[in-house]
Formats: C-alpha cells, structure tokens, sequence
C-alpha cells in the first residue's frame, strides 16, 4: 500500500472531523461537557467515517492482492509458452511462436 495515500487519507478524515465538529456548535471545553452538548447523529458521523477508512484500506489490499495474483498467472503462462518452445523443433513452430509473441507483447 502506498504510504502517500495512507497519509492524505488519514488528513482528509482528519479534516472531514473538524468540519463536522464546526458544524455541530458543540462546546469543548471538558470531555463530560461535550459527551453531553454532542448530538446522536455526530456520533453516527463518526462511526460512518471510520468504517468508510476501514473499508478503504480493505478495498486497496484486495486489489493489491488481486493484481499480484493476475501477474502470477500471466508469468505462468509465459514460462509455459517458454517450454512449449524449448520442446519443439524451432523450424516447425517459429510462426506460431512469433504469433504467440507478438500477443504477448501488445
């Protein structure tokens, strides 16, 4: 995961925080003050943002792991077309293998 994107992520949650936190005109003064001024649906925001940032990280590691995954299979089937090459007589299969390539390739 790259750690740029972890960090703005985490400022912009940061930042979404203090705007709804401005948004509430809730005093702070004291933590039993502002458990007490803080309305139900500030606390519904909270819940939602940190399940939006958790879902966040979850939806980059398993594209992460689903890309790691197709380039696994693409390697497997080079190495295969590598010994299907190595196995046959060039002369026979030099077309096909230019075929197969040039598919590769592009």
């Amino acid at each position: 995961m790259n750690p740029i994107v972890i960090v703005f992520s985490t400022l912009g949650g940061l930042f979404l925080l203090f705007v709804v936190r401005l948004l509430s005109f809730t005093s702070i003064s004291t933590e039993g003050e502002m458990a007490a001024a803080t309305p139900w649906w500030i606390y519904v925001i909270y819940l939602a943002l940190l399940f939006s940032v958790i879902m966040f990280v979850h939806s980059l590691l398993e594209e992460k792991r689903k890309e790691q995954k197709q380039i696994e299979e693409e390697g497997k089937e080079v190495l295969k077309m590598f010994e299907r090459h190595r196995n046959s007589p060039t002369a026979e299969n030099s077309d096909h293998v230019e075929e197969e390539w040039r598919r590769y390739l592009l």
